[in-house]
């Protein structure tokens, strides 16, 4: 069985690295460089990077800082935010990442996901699927103004053969009450794209229900590691004790 990876999730706001709650007030958090260099000593499985304003605010990632924190991983690392061009990917590509995410080009653009994995392989795209709750169903959260079923987009990026999404629940998103397994569940039953699931875990049975109740293979936090004392080694004796394949 293939070992389940435990990933911290880094979303910056072109100044400094920010935790959102139900994508909402960013709260500064601390330094990109600085928490890439700790949770590289503490042995993480992969990083996930994302600068979550560069889209809205129409400007390219910084490229330096990128290669900055890439500098201090020896794990792989995941890169988003701004991508809008081929150009772009090979960029970040170019000084060490080893995917990169993508969320408002995929909301516009379906060919331009389908030249991207054409071009650099399905394992190098991996796509931000940002789901909220309304009502009974679950829509893409977005700053478009698009109205996008979940399934579809899911469904559609599927076809494009992408190689991961990263799941993340709106409605729990920084609020540490436990994963939304039921929106977690629907995605892993419509698609065989992997899934890394974010957005709730504040305790370490969140994350035994998490791997017990879903039959994805990975999930990424943030809150429990800026505001508790909670680390990613934590999670996977947590995990260990219920027999959960993971790496120590």
């Amino acid at each position: 069985m293939l070992k389940v990876r435990i990933i911290p999730i880094l979303t910056f706001n072109g100044f400094g690295l920010v935790k959102t709650k139900m994508f909402s007030n960013p709260r500064m958090v601390g330094n990109p460089v600085q928490a890439a260099r700790v949770y590289n000593s503490r042995g993480v499985d992969e990083l996930v990077f994302v600068d979550i304003f560069a889209s809205k605010q129409k400007r390219k990632i910084n490229l330096k800082l990128v290669a900055d924190v890439i500098k201090e991983c020896y794990m792989p690392v995941a890169i988003g935010g701004g991508i809008e061009t081929i150009q772009d990917i090979n960029d970040l590509l170019k000084i060490g990442a080893d995917k990169v995410v993508i969320k408002t080009k995929a909301l516009t653009d379906i060919d331009f996901i389908k030249n991207a994995v054409n071009f650099f392989g399905s394992q190098c795209i991996t796509i931000a699927v940002d789901a909220i709750k309304k009502d009974s169903t679950y829509k893409i959260q977005n700053n478009l103004g698009l109205d996008l079923e979940l399934d579809a987009f899911v469904k559609q990026m599927e076809e494009c053969k992408v190689g991961e999404l990263v799941l993340t629940s709106v409605n729990n998103d920084g609020l540490m009450v436990g994963f939304d397994t039921e929106l977690v569940n629907r995605v892993h039953d419509c698609t065989q794209v992997p899934i890394i699931a974010v957005g709730g875990g504040g305790k370490l049975k969140d994350y035994s229900e998490l791997f017990a109740q879903t039959g994805i293979g990975a999930v990424g936090s943030a809150s429990i590691f800026h505001f508790t004392q909670f680390t990613p080694h934590d999670i996977k004796m947590e995990l260990a004790a219920y027999n959960i394949p993971v790496r120590i």
